[in-house]
């Protein structure tokens, strides 16, 4: 199968995001909490009963695409699938998860941005949301994969020609063991904890944010809300201090 060229335009855009990656969100969230200021917390299609179903599947896939994540990055060994600021990788990775799917971290990724525009409940968010994710990452993964030939060559137009990118296939292309000694849930955490953090906080306070403009926000909710979000951002700083050596150490 002949793999079709990538213009080098197509490569320099796709380093530049990927180094950026974590900041070019944030024009993207902002438009999103315009879209969802100018609502005002009204319902979306189908009324409150189809927004509480909403709700549901959304949390449902937010909640899927953090545990696929995490099982990730348990498994994979140290110098790939980093959060790093240039592409590398020491190994190429074609068992376990990646066996059934070329990107599984970008697959939980988007498990997690449309489990949250399903809980947003604003239909115009959905184009900016999927079109900037779908976008940003058509030039990241083209980047990653013209690293990956150069350096593995035949192997990697092997994974290419029996994993697909995006859709995972059912059945494994290649058994193994992606990482010696077992899943490191230690790693995983560490490497987790920021995204699980943002996600987790950006959604109560859309569902809390939600409740106030319609008027339906009583103390108590208020105060369990607000208990969940303290409750992550301890999570958070435990888990920074304990990367740092300064806990269990």
């Amino acid at each position: 199968m002949r793999t079709p060229a990538v213009t080098s335009s197509t490569l320099a855009v796709g380093q530049k995001l990927f180094r950026l990656r974590s900041l070019t969100p944030v024009p993207v969230i902002a438009v999103c909490g315009w879209l969802l200021w100018s609502a005002k917390g009204q319902p979306g299609p189908g009324g409150a009963t189809v927004d509480l179903a909403l709700d549901v599947v959304g949390l449902a896939l937010a909640v899927a695409g953090q545990v696929l994540r995490f099982f990730v990055l348990g498994w994979v060994p140290e110098g790939t699938s980093g959060q790093n600021l240039s592409i590398q990788a020491s190994t190429l990775n074609t068992t376990g998860p990646y066996a059934h799917v070329r990107n599984p971290l970008y697959v939980g990724n988007l498990g997690i941005v449309l489990g949250l525009c399903l809980m947003a409940h604003v239909p115009l968010i959905y184009p900016v949301v999927l079109g900037f994710f779908f976008g940003e990452y058509h030039f990241i993964i083209r980047a990653e994969e013209a690293f990956l030939r150069s350096k593995f060559g035949e192997a990697f137009d092997e994974f290419v020609r029996t994993v697909p990118r995006w859709v995972p296939r059912l059945t494994p292309a290649k058994r193994g063991a992606l990482r010696e000694g077992g899943f490191d849930w230690r790693r995983a955490l560490k490497k987790e904890i920021n995204p699980f953090s943002a996600w987790t906080v950006g959604a109560l306070l859309l569902f809390g944010w939600q409740q106030h403009a319609r008027g339906g926000l009583p103390p108590e909710l208020l105060g369990a809300l607000v208990s969940l979000a303290a409750m992550v951002l301890v999570s958070l700083l435990v888990t920074k201090a304990w990367k740092k050596g300064w806990l269990f150490s």
